[in-house]
């Protein structure tokens, strides 16, 4: 098993974080579900997203600039937007797959007027976005180790860095896809005070700590030969 942590040190105080945070977001899930509509549980849904949004760029940095042989510890304007590239690497794909086959199937209910046209072409174009899709997430994610070291690279320069081996990262944007969504459908779920959303939570963040080192090996094999 290739591994997550440089030390113990390291892997105790990722897990430590883990845990609190969980237990954080799990508090303003249950105050969420039992308080009445109001500035309260406003506060505590914002509460909630906050935590996982810090704790993953915190978690995040801290696991790829160990494996990257970096010690030094990252600022804050690194994790925070070390986060929000590992929210975004998958959202905006995922996000325009969606909006492209329910377009599709939309257009082809309208002009053929039969009986599950439009949800028939929707499965066909999403056979072919997806893979497309998941293959973005994979090349976008490549953007997170860049970040952790201080070396930010945008879109072009990711794309030239998997130049040719583009369909390598197809696993990678698979299981980063799933724990993102995972990680924040549990979270939106937490901010409204959805208690069974913890468990899928949960889940996403027992395969964090994976998927973020498998995407800093990743990044540094992709790199060229000085």
């Amino acid at each position: 098993m290739r591994p997550i942590f440089v030390d113990s040190a390291l892997r105790r105080r990722v897990l430590a974080t883990l845990c609190c945070t969980f237990a954080l977001v799990a508090v303003c899930a249950v105050g969420v579900s039992v308080l009445d509509a109001g500035l309260p549980r406003l506060i505590l849904g914002t509460a909630a997203v906050a935590a996982m949004l810090w704790m993953l760029g915190d978690c995040g940095v801290a696991i790829q600039r160990g494996l990257l042989g970096r010690s030094a510890p990252a600022g804050l304007r690194t994790r925070l937007s070390w986060s929000g590239a590992f929210v975004g690497a998958v959202a905006g794909p995922l996000i325009t797959a969606k909006l492209t086959v329910a377009g599709v199937a939309l257009a082809s209910g309208t002009v053929l007027p039969v009986e599950g046209a439009g949800a028939l072409a929707g499965v066909g174009v999403a056979g072919m976005v997806l893979p497309m899709a998941l293959l973005v997430a994979g090349t976008a994610a490549m953007k997170l180790p860049a970040a952790a070291v201080g070396a930010p690279i945008d879109t072009r320069e990711a794309i030239r860095l998997v130049e040719g081996r583009e369909w390598s990262l197809l696993p990678l944007g698979f299981v980063l896809a799933l724990t993102v969504l995972a990680i924040g459908a549990g979270t939106a779920a937490a901010a409204f005070g959805v208690l069974p959303g913890l468990v899928l939570l949960a889940l996403g963040l027992a395969a964090f700590p994976a998927v973020v080192a498998a995407t800093a090996r990743r990044w540094r094999a992709l790199q060229p030969a000085a």
